[in-house]
């Protein structure tokens, strides 16, 4: 019957249709994770039931056996082979023994989280847009969330992957695609949309979780009449981009949604669009508690950004120690190699922390091309970092990448080609990558682990002083969330360029980490691979 389903989807795809909506019926419905147990999720030490383990996304494990002297016990429990030779960003989410991750073309894989044999596999056959890039899915009442890099959004049930409902997401599928995965709250599926690079104009978009119709949408770039629409020279404002493409993460104790938004368009082309460009480039608080979104309060980082540094780590929000007093904060990092604290009552930044090389920031593109570190693809990218109670620090990997930017005398809109008012930067000097241990009281850099490769593999922090990130030569390194010690590793079969998670099965703790980048001029490729670890008893 699966197979089926998946010939009925691709004939849908191929006429360039959708499948109409259709109430979940409650014999659909199987148990969990109910809203209550993702509301309790940060507490959960059997399974790992939100993207960053959190709504507020954090990934903290409490209660955790992992400490600095157990972790030497992780031993490799089972591999499992992803089929799909695209970049491999999906953490993964596991739920009552099962683990469902995403490959790029916006395959799903359920596998069993004791053994690793597959239990079922969903073929996606739509297309992709710009890039085969899919990063999760959502999990809500046995259903299965999740975007697609055509624009879709569908629900699939999570017992056998059945499609449930699958509806176009975007407004405009010849310049917006979907690559984060959904965040689900209540009846909600919120995703944001990618399309900072095409000409789009951002926005985030609720749909309902038991039929996929719109609930609301809310534009990252305001409209004439709106507040910031003046901060857009002429109406520069329609093809704004900002897109929010990174993640969401929330407060659900205030229904306060924090967006982290992307670049302002033509991306390297800033005579254009004249003007501080809002919202690119900040993070947003958007109360969903109505009917419609409202805003909060906004921080931009970057005002009139040329370099295509979006914010593109979702903010992680957490209670920590500040110059005396404890606060609550929201915690990011960007693409020109910034890590920043905020007060979350205000939006004011308290701190913020330059955590790769950063060189000409100040220095916008030219005809003949200018030199700026870190390149579009260097500083803090979406993975993120995690912060630790124990040591009242935020834990993040980054990349030093320089580049030459070339900026064009005009851009002109073609819908499905790039709108960059100039030419990718193309690297130059030495590629490195490191994980820096940042104190939350005063922002100053308490450790810096380097490595000879990017590092975009995101942290898991346990209370027991284990940092956990992965690296581009294959590495799931362990450290000592004091000293910056490695204090266990092993290597995958290819480039980490995801998170690993943590849950418990018979007793026992497992971690897991994607890995595959087949990237010819950098990493190390050998695959895509799910990998677990288990720690064994003393």
């Amino acid at each position: 019957m699966q197979r089926e389903v998946q010939l009925l989807c691709a004939a849908v795809l191929a006429l360039g249709l959708t499948i109409a909506p259709h109430p979940l019926d409650v014999a659909e419905r199987v148990s969990g994770p109910s809203q209550e147990q993702l509301l309790d999720a940060a507490s959960d030490e059997r399974n790992w039931i939100l993207q960053a383990h959190a709504y507020e996304g954090n990934r903290f494990l409490r209660n955790s056996s992992l400490t600095t002297r157990s972790v030497a016990r992780l031993r490799r429990a089972w591999t499992y082979r992803i089929d799909d030779n695209t970049p491999i960003e999906s953490s993964g989410l596991e739920w009552s023994g099962t683990i469902y991750v995403t490959s790029g073309h916006n395959n799903v894989y359920a596998v069993d989280a004791l053994t690793g044999v597959e239990r079922w596999h969903f073929v996606y056959h739509g297309t992709v847009f710009a890039f085969a890039v899919n990063r999760g899915v959502a999990i809500k009442d046995g259903v299965l969330f999740m975007g697609t890099t055509d624009g879709h959004v569908l629900a699939l049930r999570a017992t056998d992957g059945h499609v449930l409902w699958n509806v176009v997401g975007v407004l405009d599928p010849k310049n917006t695609f979907f690559s984060m995965a959904p965040l689900v709250y209540h009846n909600a599926v919120i995703i944001g949309a990618a399309n900072g690079d095409w000409g789009g104009r951002g926005y985030v978009v609720a749909f309902d979780a038991a039929t996929g119709k719109r609930l609301w949408i809310w534009f990252t770039v305001p409209a004439p009449g709106e507040f910031g629409n003046s901060s857009w020279s002429g109406d520069s404002w329609k093809r704004g981009g900002a897109a929010a493409w990174g993640g969401l993460t929330l407060d659900p104790r205030h229904a306060m949604l924090y967006v982290d938004t992307g670049n302002p368009e033509p991306d390297y082309l800033g005579s254009v669009r004249r003007g501080a460009n809002l919202y690119s480039d900040s993070m947003i608080a958007l109360d969903i508690s109505g009917a419609s979104p409202r805003i909060r309060w906004y921080n931009q980082f970057i005002a009139h950004d040329t370099h295509d540094w979006d914010i593109a780590m979702p903010a992680v929000l957490v209670r920590g120690s500040t110059g005396g007093t404890s606060r609550d904060l929201a915690i990011a990092g960007d693409k020109s190699g910034t890590l920043r604290i905020v007060d979350r009552t205000s939006g004011r930044t308290l701190h913020d922390t330059a955590v790769s090389v950063q060189r000409g920031h100040d220095l916008e593109p030219s005809a003949r091309g200018t030199f700026s570190c870190p390149n579009t693809w260097g500083g803090v990218q979406f993975n993120g970092g995690s912060y630790l109670p124990q040591t009242n620090a935020f834990y993040v990997p980054s990349t030093n990448m320089c580049g030459i930017w070339i900026a064009d005398k005009h851009a002109t809109y073609v819908p499905g080609q790039y709108y960059l008012g100039g030419v990718p930067p193309p690297w130059t000097g030495k590629v490195s990558g490191s994980v820096t241990a940042v104190d939350v009281s005063t922002g100053a850099i308490l450790w810096q682990h380097r490595f000879a490769q990017p590092a975009n593999g995101g942290v898991l922090a346990t209370d027991g002083g284990v940092v956990f990130s992965g690296d581009f030569d294959g590495y799931l390194n362990a450290f000592d969330a004091r000293t910056g010690r490695i204090v266990w590793r092993d290597r995958t079969s290819s480039t980490i360029d995801a998170p690993p998670i943590a849950y418990r099965r018979d007793g026992r703790q497992f971690v897991v980490v994607a890995s595959g980048f087949p990237n010819p001029h950098i990493g190390w490729y050998s695959g895509c691979w799910l990998t677990a670890y288990v720690l064994d008893t003393p």
